[in-house]
């Protein structure tokens, strides 16, 4: 029994070590590169202002964005594109390393070091979350004092950044799916948005108008990426119900099933990857 946790106390001593250097690996990209990640967040940005004000131009008057009243539901579409963003940008950090790595030659040596590539993977999530996470109120703060009369409210970013978190995990399932493909079909960028601009759409579905008990309404509440949003709509927007400690653990049980899935699922295609010497490809 001692030596059981002595080799899981030695796995998860050294899982940290990667995490740590993962997250120096982390700082030093945002130090080097501060206007590629400034521009990208602008860019995005951009999109969701050209949206709404083409919206609000056919509205009457031309008052689409702002009152309270609205006919744009801008809440959602606010809080919808953020979350697509903070999704983009973490499995980008995951599929997207793997294209490169894959393209410079770096990608056997990563995959023949002494750790996992899987636990590689999920270290470097683990360790880029709290710059996604960042990423996503600073997008979200541009949008609260670029429109006004928003209903979100700024007072309950805590809570925010706890359900943020566990959703990540969600996003990780998924991003196991997304680097597993990318190890196999090597460049999938194009692919992998229309799947991100899939799940745009998804987050700008009204859940209350879906019947409760249908498949969709139960594809939803299940699919860890739609719950977070439903989530983060309570918590951000007060006028939508309290949030109960009880659906927090819940939905963190859902998003570690679907990263364990993903796990085994990336590493059934890393097995591929090898038995057709993939990997060694640039």
């Amino acid at each position: 029994m001692n030596g059981k946790q002595g080799l899981i106390m030695k796995m998860l001593k050294e899982f940290g070590l990667i995490v740590k250097a993962e997250f120096k690996r982390d700082l030093l990209f945002m130090y080097r590169y501060p206007l590629e990640i400034l521009s990208f967040l602008f860019f995005m940005y951009l999109i969701l202002m050209a949206i709404l004000l083409g919206l609000s131009q056919l509205m009457p008057s031309g008052q689409g964005l702002s009152g309270k009243d609205s006919p744009i539901d801008r809440e959602t579409m606010i809080l919808g594109y953020c979350l697509m963003q903070f999704v983009l940008a973490t499995q980008m950090g995951w599929s997207g390393q793997i294209q490169n790595e894959s393209q410079t030659g770096t990608l056997e040596q990563l995959s023949i070091s002494g750790h996992s590539l899987a636990g590689v993977l999920l270290a470097r999530g683990i360790s880029q979350q709290p710059r996604q996470i960042l990423s996503f109120f600073l997008l979200l703060g541009a949008y609260f004092l670029s429109i006004p009369q928003t209903g979100i409210d700024p007072a309950r970013i805590p809570e925010a950044i706890l359900i943020l978190s566990v959703t990540a995990f969600g996003v990780y399932g998924v991003a196991y799916v997304f680097a597993g493909l990318t190890l196999i079909f090597k460049r999938v960028g194009f692919f992998f948005q229309i799947i991100n601009f899939a799940f745009l759409g998804l987050f700008w579905q009204n859940r209350d108008a879906m019947a409760e008990g249908s498949w969709s309404a139960i594809v939803y509440d299940l699919f860890p990426l739609t719950r977070g949003m439903t989530l983060l709509r309570k918590v951000l927007m007060p006028e939508k119900g309290n949030l109960p400690i009880s659906e927090i653990v819940f939905f963190a049980f859902i998003c570690v099933v679907f990263t364990v899935g993903g796990y085994w699922l990336f590493r059934a295609m890393e097995k591929k990857a090898r038995s057709q010497a993939l990997l060694s490809q640039y």
